[in-house]
């Protein structure tokens, strides 16, 4: 019955309302903002690439078609746009805000969230280190945790092609990971 209903106002904001298109927008956006927050690891930027995702969505509803899930479709859009802003310049140069951001934000005062906060951070900037695709792979399966069909049809790779870039991130996350925590225990010991 939930399908069917999705699939109604899917239909509803096709034909132009406005009122079932910001129930897509309520359902979908917290979801979208997750991965791009993890793409680009800024809310500002997240904040404007789910709003241009929408705005994408909304403007070409009427060529939705009923076979994608319309999720897949929209994260498509998020991941795309991620990717497009990566690539830019800008994305680059922000880097190291994004990470004495991330420190100003993040002060908790138990020490396992601080921790948790801490390797959650590591984590993301680690991903930059990887290639836009191997990124891409990581965040939405291993972080998102989406089905391995949906991250095929998100990226419009195929399964096998998703595999070796998901292998090839694990193992470069991996490699950071003892690296971090090398590290992190030499400090914690002295």
């Amino acid at each position: 019955m939930a399908e069917q209903e999705a699939q109604e106002i899917i239909k509803k904001a096709i034909e132009g309302d406005m009122d079932a298109f910001r129930l897509i927008v309520l359902k979908n956006q917290a979801f979208a903002y997750s991965v791009s927050y993890r793409f680009l690891g800024n809310a500002e930027d997240s904040e404007d690439v789910v709003q241009e995702a929408f705005i994408r969505l909304w403007k070409n509803m009427a060529r939705y078609k009923p076979e994608i899930k319309l999720t897949t479709w929209l994260y498509r859009i998020v991941v795309n746009l991620c990717l497009d802003l990566l690539k830019s310049t800008y994305q680059r140069q922000r880097k190291i805000q994004v990470s004495e951001e991330y420190a100003a934000n993040n002060s908790v005062s138990s020490d396992a969230s601080v921790l948790a906060n801490e390797l959650n951070g590591f984590i993301l900037m680690a991903a930059n280190d990887l290639t836009p695709k191997q990124k891409a792979v990581f965040i939405l399966r291993d972080l998102e945790d989406l089905p391995v069909e949906e991250v095929c049809d998100i990226l419009s790779i195929s399964a096998g092609n998703l595999k070796s870039n998901l292998y090839y991130a694990r193992q470069r996350m991996s490699a950071k990971l003892k690296m971090y925590y090398q590290t992190t225990d030499k400090i914690t010991m002295i």
